[in-house]
């Protein structure tokens, strides 16, 4: 799991929380600020649900429950989402959204 550890940055012309590892990945030396598509150390839930905290905490809560990949998170159903511990109505909204603005989602 990662740690949170958030740094503020501008995306889309709003103020929003990033991982700090997106943030500083994307503001590297000669390494033009990205609008999304950052990736940490957290993996490919982490990438398809946001480095903001509120992603951050669906994917870690998530892992608990043992999804540990997209696919495995793709075969849910928004009831099977809210069955998991710790997840609502809106973390299941957010995965599903997340889901279907994927490529080949």
């Amino acid at each position: 799991m990662v740690p949170l550890s958030w740094a503020r940055t501008l995306r889309g012309g709003r103020v929003i929380d990033v991982c700090s590892a997106c943030r500083a990945r994307g503001e590297g030396p000669g390494t033009p600020a990205r609008e999304a598509g950052c990736s940490c150390e957290g993996g490919e839930l982490f990438d398809v649900l946001g480095h903001d905290g509120f992603g951050h905490r669906l994917a870690n809560t998530l892992l608990r429950a043992g999804v540990d990949s997209v696919e495995r998170l793709s075969s849910l159903s928004a009831r099977q989402l809210r069955d998991l511990e710790g997840i609502g109505a809106a973390s299941a909204r957010r995965a599903l959204s997340c889901l279907r603005s994927e490529p080949g989602g």
